[in-house]
């Protein structure tokens, strides 16, 4: 289905911004990596819910993308009093880092980060609080781009020039480790660049170009780069690659304040239920749930968010599904660099685990994401 576009330059600049925060710090999870201490043992538990039952105020921080762009139907219900708790969204635009700078100081119970974040939080000891996980959010979002239509493999990209953005972080070691474990090291020069804007120009400039950028940068591309083609996913050469391990690609996350989560269990509960049933809405309505992402200050533009909603790995795990996939994405950031994860592996007690019985999927999201890779 054709969509007609219309976009000023202030808004393209702001939605470039929000694919930089989740390429900054995206990446691609495996199994943990020899040599690595930390054995995940526990299970959940045949438990009472912790702290009070009385109902209460949670102040909820947002990444603005795809964090959030799942979240319509959940903040609708929270704005129509349709929640047992008081549940209050407040967009950061995508200043992770003064989320979560606003979250240690107390400004919010939850927030959406990007994935390697958490640890870090759960890392640093010397914090005013402590966190725990509580959801993935996003899988993999990570696509070759080019505009050169013979372009389908890897394989194909040999000896070629391949830009991108987010040297030193995430982004390099995930495309250097998914190059080593399918033999390609050095097959191709990989060039960096300092802002995506940099690379959208090379797009419109260079004959045969090559990207490997994330989605919603894919889509906005689109209105200034044509032909545009996007023949290769990250996430699919990853999953295809990583088979052996059972490997997820990880983008966002939800954490919560720990005391938070002792003090109020059912409020958690409730928050990974109502994400979990606006997760599989959005699913099953994109187009509606795109017509919504301006006005919910969920994204700030709708027809671009139509045109990526398909591609931005919208789930909601938690629990053991939650642990599998994160703790591997943790494990294989920290074998290529410890400082990106805060410098350990964590331990059980990072991963929130609800009592068993209190969530009726755990998985919401996944096969459809992992079903859109291969396709």
């Amino acid at each position: 289905m054709s969509r007609s576009w219309s976009i000023s330059r202030r808004t393209f600049l702001g939605l470039s911004a929000a694919s930089l925060a989740l390429l900054g710090l995206g990446g691609c999870g495996s199994v943990q990596p020899s040599g690595s201490a930390v054995s995940l043992t526990a299970e959940p538990e045949k438990r009472k819910l912790q702290g009070s039952f009385d109902p209460v105020q949670a102040r909820v921080g947002l990444i603005l993308g795809p964090p959030s762009m799942g979240l319509a139907q959940f903040v609708l219900a929270a704005r129509a009093k349709r929640t047992v708790n008081d549940f209050s969204f407040t967009s950061n635009g995508v200043d992770y880092i003064g989320l979560s700078a606003a979250l240690n100081q107390g400004d919010y119970d939850i927030a959406t980060l990007p994935s390697n974040i958490g640890p870090i939080l759960y890392n640093n000891h010397e914090l005013q609080n402590s966190y725990q996980v509580i959801s993935v959010n996003n899988l993999g979002i990570l696509y070759v781009m080019t505009t050169d239509p013979s372009i389908s493999t890897l394989s194909d990209l040999a000896g070629r020039r391949v830009y991108a953005y987010g040297e030193g972080g995430p982004p390099e070691y995930t495309i250097q480790a998914l190059l080593k474990k399918k033999g390609l090291e050095g097959s191709f020069e990989l060039e960096f660049k300092s802002t995506p804007f940099e690379v959208l120009n090379l797009m419109q400039q260079e004959d045969k170009c090559v990207a490997i950028l994330p989605q919603p940068f894919i889509s906005l591309s689109k209105l200034m780069v044509d032909p545009l083609y996007a023949p290769i996913s990250i996430t699919r050469e990853w999953n295809e690659a990583f088979a052996d391990t059972g490997s997820q690609c990880v983008t966002t996350i939800t954490v919560a304040n720990r005391a938070f989560i002792e003090e109020h269990e059912q409020a958690i509960v409730e928050y990974l239920q109502m994400q979990g049933s606006s997760v599989s809405w959005t699913l099953e309505h994109m187009d509606e749930a795109a017509a919504l992402q301006e006005e919910l200050d969920l994204f700030l533009n709708n027809s671009v968010a139509a045109d990526a909603l398909p591609d931005v790995a919208l789930t909601c795990l938690c629990g053991t599904e939650m642990r599998r996939a994160l703790s591997g994405y943790i494990a294989e950031l920290f074998a290529v660099n410890p400082d990106a994860v805060g410098g350990e592996l964590p331990d059980d007690r990072f991963y929130y685990l609800p009592p068993v019985g209190a969530i009726e999927d755990e998985a919401i999201g996944l096969a459809a994401a992992n079903a859109r890779v291969r396709a």
